[in-house]
């Protein structure tokens, strides 16, 4: 079906409606009398998906064309929505065509659409701004069985990438598509590298009149179960990449030198840089404070817009201003820690797949974040100096470990392996339960956990946000989750060593009503994992493609002391549950006559477990979900017991508590039959 070409009208300066591309290729694509019932998804069903790249011009134009089938109301009132971003400070946009296709006859909206233009700025409560408009149709008429077809073309990239091409192009999404299609088009002079991931088709190339013509097509392609707990950086739909960079170095010689600036830096940055000179006397010392200052003088703020989503700001600027992005911070790290002797250059990152980098094309475009590489005593050290509440020194402070990081420094030629991170007991809890001598007296619950690195600079962080009435606020908040007549009777930071990067926060709560009603007149009580639970997350069942990601490397232990009012007798238990790369280990043991104590401990010995462990997991995960220790007190013709389930505890013994909480219904009656036999009677 040929596509209407709308007259030229402009919506906002840098976006306008036009004419398709005369290069972009608008072959007519498959409308059926009805959606295939295997390609619907929320009352939609995708006909094509079409992208068409063109290096061929002075500028590269991406033009994207998309065919919808509405099956459901509920699909038209999505499809009636037509938006798409761009950039207007190196961005221009062209509109094509947003067409309801209805019975074979085709209404053309670009020519009569109201647009809006909307600036959305989606990481705003982030602190960082882009300077992104929208452009927004809401269509007036959709009805289940139109076909909603639109089209637009986008030209133009950022100067500091020099012209250079990079993409990835996806060919599966987590909804089926009936027609995908991908076209590329360059002149020979241009090399443009490609690689393919997980079944992508096979292009097909045509050379003439000066352009390599490559296209890739598939058709009924069904969409993708992606695996939940997968690395971030795993691969797990069919995609291509595309790439003008040449290698690493030449990636490494483009941003480099954006960060080399030899200019004065202001007086007052100057007095710091010799107070921190005068005050350490060694490489890692001054490593530290150096990153204090750029993380705390200096706050965070990213005005990303146009180059500055690449480019750092002049040095003056950034301390004029005292705020920065990741960008601004680690340049001005860099110039301070220079000044000082260190051996120290800012590095390219990406937090999500920094693991993977080694695998993909070289690119400019596969980074998101800039941290610091500072060598010290011939040890390489990764810093991120947007990071807050880092006092310690520089060995026991939380680094970055990000999988591959790119240097910027002169001679750069390849992405550098960055350090694992190292096993820590980065969590530990001790709790101590107190139970009363009936289920109406109350429980005494204390809490005590201890934090190390990057948790003990989460918990720093949160009180510099909200202070410690806030931290515990949050606490006390979960606990009345749990048990809603929980009362705080203590809460403090016992302890904070800067040194080992440590903190000890206690909690202690008075809890009525903890013995919550069930059957056949039993109370029960539960303890409550604040620990271990929250490590590992539930996994689908069935079989497993890929890793499960754990995420970290070291233990979190709990430790519960149980004090009762009886005395006890149980066999107890000691279990282990373990996998190649993760261990659980719990054991419940008698401490005196009247106490016992529960122990757990969750071991990470690797970063990521074999997919065919995943039974395994899913074992560890079930006795984590069981390992709080349930109660029952239970009245009943012998009096009433405790006993704890989880594992092979046995009834309590009696004693005259038992025997008082026994007779006491029968006191009760007792006292009725005197008022009801012998008060009535009194004159």
């Amino acid at each position: 079906m040929d596509q209407e070409h709308s007259a030229h009208r402009e919506i906002t300066p840098g976006a306008r409606v036009a004419p398709p591309p005369t290069w972009a290729d608008l072959a007519p694509y498959h409308i059926p009398a009805e959606a295939n019932p295997h390609f619907i998804t929320n009352g939609v069903c995708v006909l094509l998906d079409d992208s068409q790249i063109d290096l061929c011009g002075g500028e590269r134009g991406w033009y994207y064309r998309r065919a919808e089938m509405v099956t459901a109301s509920v699909g038209a009132e999505r499809v009636a929505q037509f938006s798409v971003s761009f950039d207007p400070a190196f961005e221009r946009l062209e509109v094509h065509s947003i067409a309801v296709i209805r019975a074979g006859q085709r209404i053309e909206h670009t020519t009569s659409a109201f647009f809006e233009v909307l600036r959305r700025e989606r990481n705003m409560e982030r602190l960082q701004f882009d300077g992104r408009l929208t452009i927004h149709v809401t269509l007036p008429d959709v009805r289940a069985g139109d076909v909603v077809e639109t089209s637009y073309t986008l030209y133009g990239m950022r100067k500091s990438l020099g012209g250079r091409h990079a993409s990835w192009v996806p060919f599966e999404w987590s909804v089926g598509i009936c027609e995908t299609r991908l076209r590329q088009r360059t002149p020979p002079e241009r090399v443009v590298a490609e690689r393919a991931f997980l079944g992508v088709p096979i292009a097909t190339q045509i050379e003439a009149d000066g352009v390599i013509d490559r296209r890739w097509q598939t058709k009924e392609r069904p969409g993708v179960r992606f695996e939940v707990l997968a690395p971030p950086w795993t691969v797990q739909s069919a995609g291509v990449q595309f790439s003008e960079w040449r290698d690493w170095a030449e990636v490494a010689g483009a941003f480099t030198p954006l960060y080399e600036e030899s200019a004065p830096l202001p007086a007052d940055v100057e007095a710091e840089i010799a107070r921190i000179g005068a005050d350490e006397k060694t490489a890692a010392g001054r490593a530290a404070a150096v990153l204090r200052f750029t993380q705390n003088a200096v706050r965070y703020l990213a005005i990303s817009i146009g180059e500055g989503g690449f480019t750092p700001r002049a040095l003056e600027q950034i301390c004029a201003t005292r705020y920065g992005d990741c960008k601004d911070k680690s340049k001005l790290y860099v110039a301070m820690a220079r000044r000082l002797g260190l051996d120290a250059c800012p590095a390219l990152v990406n937090t999500r797949d920094g693991y993977g980098l080694n695998t993909w094309l070289p690119s400019g475009v596969v980074f998101d974040h800039c941290i610091v590489r500072v060598v010290v005593d011939g040890a390489v050290y990764w810093l991120d100096p947007t990071r807050l509440m880092q006092p310690s020194p520089l060995a026991a402070l939380n680094k970055c470990h990000f999988g591959w990081a790119l240097p910027l420094k002169p001679g750069a030629a390849a992405l550098e392996r960055m350090s694992d991170p190292s096993p820590a007991h980065t969590l530990e809890a001790e709790e101590r339960v107190t139970l009363g001598k009936s289920p109406v007296d109350p429980i005494r619950y204390e809490w005590k956990l201890t934090s190390r690195r990057g948790r003990a600079e989460w918990v720093r962080e949160h009180i510099a946000r909200e202070g410690q009435v806030g931290l515990f606020k949050l606490y006390a908040e979960d606990i009345a989750r749990r048990y809603a007549g929980a009362q705080p009777l203590r809460q403090e930071i016992v302890s904070e060593d800067a040194e080992r990067n440590e903190i000890v926060a206690v909690e202690v709560y008075e809890i009525t009503g903890a013995w919550t009603p069930g059957q056949d007149k039993a109370r029960n009580f539960s303890t409550y994992d604040l620990t271990i639970r929250s490590q590992l997350a539930a996994l689908d069942a069935g079989p497993r493609q890929h890793p499960i990601y754990l995420g970290q490397l070291g233990k979190v232990t709990r430790k519960v002391f149980i004090d009762a009012a009886y005395q006890l007798r149980f066999a107890g238990w000691k279990r282990v549950v373990e996998s190649s790369g993760l261990v659980f280990r719990t054991e419940l043991r008698k401490e005196g006559p009247k106490s016992f104590v529960l122990e757990q401990e969750l071991e990470f010995r690797a970063l990521m477990l074999p997919a065919a462990e995943a039974d395994k997991y899913r074992a560890i995960v079930a006795e984590i979900d069981q390992s709080d220790l349930a109660f029952n007190a239970q009245v009943g013709r012998r009096g009433m017991f405790i006993g704890a389930e989880g594992g092979s505890v046995d009834w309590s013994d009696s004693t005259a508590t038992d025997w008082l909480w026994r007779l006491a219904p029968y006191a009760l009656f007792a006292g009725y039959l005197a008022w009801r036999y012998l008060g009535a009677a009194a004159p």
